[in-house]
């Protein structure tokens, strides 16, 4: 008991659906954590999460922030979140964990990065911070392979498939994972042909409608190429990239590591156990990350930076294809966006 009380702070906003998943995460964090407040509508499932957790129980995100101010702040649904919910949070020094993306265009992304700045100051100054969870590149297997790109050589072939079941995500938060990833090992798309295996007939009308599978090719200057499968209604849940370079070929999953020369001998791989890699499991270890290594003031990462504003135009490219049945230009979005 001595050793919780110890713990940051943390409260958690969810909705019916997500209240198992955010009350699994929490025991899974154990004494890491000490939860003082539970949020959301009021439904059964959110009320009963408050009652396990021996928590209050909070229906407005604002008076709970203002009531219990915590460390960290774990959004497992956007619901019933505002703008100025996350600018009062950021600018109190609250780590947000979302487990969707915050702005689903770049008009909004740009919003973002404003997020708790004052007049005359940056990004930087910002006590608080918006984290997605959980994202691939802080993952085990991908931070085992540290930067395997001198590696790899010219010529690449990028595949990275994303699949989560049910309540594992949605399709935007992992499409717009993917592309961060993808674009960590190419250039940027000239274009981008996506093709959208989903419930309705009719093409959605934002990124956060989107559901099913999405099938995306992507060609990319000085030869490279990249294949993206993404599904939030799959049977298993779980990430894998693939990367093919003149010099060696990378496979990484959520997990596990490799790089082999073009002659099939092994170069490296990841030599421990990283022990479960399932959906909970990744967020527990990203939010562990964040507890060891904390923001100090002045180093606030950069969350919606170029190469955020990128994988946004790449998610639009998707969107907009499969409005259109074409291959469409994400550098176009960007220009237009300027």
């Amino acid at each position: 008991m001595a050793k919780r009380s110890l713990s940051p702070e943390a409260t958690l906003w969810t909705d019916a659906s997500y209240a198992p998943l955010a009350g699994e995460l929490l025991n899974l964090m154990g004494s890491a954590l000490k939860p003082i407040g539970v949020g959301g509508p009021p439904v059964a499932e959110v009320n009963q999460l408050a009652k396990e957790l021996n928590c209050d129980k909070h229906d407005d995100l604002r008076k709970m922030c203002i009531d219990r101010p915590a460390a960290y702040l774990l959004l497992a649904t956007l619901q019933g979140v505002s703008p100025e919910d996350l600018n009062a949070l950021v600018s109190q020094g609250t780590t947000v964990l979302t487990l969707e993306p915050i702005a689903s265009d770049l008009q909004g992304l740009a919003a973002a990065e404003q997020l708790g700045v004052k007049n005359g100051g940056s990004p930087a100054d910002v006590p608080g911070r918006i984290v997605q969870v959980p994202v691939f590149t802080q993952s085990p297997g991908y931070l085992a392979a540290a930067d395997p790109n001198e590696l790899l050589g010219d010529r690449r072939l990028v595949s990275f498939s994303s699949s989560g079941r049910p309540g594992h995500g949605s399709l935007f938060a992992r499409l717009l994972d993917a592309w961060i990833t993808v674009l960590g090992f190419t250039l940027m798309p000239e274009t981008i042909d996506a093709t959208l295996i989903g419930p309705h007939d009719e093409a959605p009308d934002t990124l956060m409608d989107l559901t099913g599978g999405l099938a995306v090719l992507a060609r990319m200057p000085e030869s490279q190429a990249a294949l993206l499968q993404v599904s939030d209604a799959s049977a298993v849940t779980g990430r894998t990239l693939r990367v093919q370079g003149d010099g060696a070929s990378l496979r990484i999953t959520d997990a596990t590591y490799s790089l082999h020369n073009p002659q099939g001998e092994e170069l490296d791989r990841m030599t421990r156990d990283p022990g479960p890699a399932g959906f909970v499991d990744m967020l527990a270890f990203q939010w562990r990350r964040l507890l060891d290594q904390p923001a100090s003031p002045g180093s606030r990462p950069g969350t919606f930076g170029r190469q955020q504003a990128e994988a946004m135009a790449c998610c639009l490219a998707c969107l907009l294809s499969v409005r259109t049945g074409q291959p469409e230009s994400p550098g176009k979005l960007l220009q237009m966006n300027r």
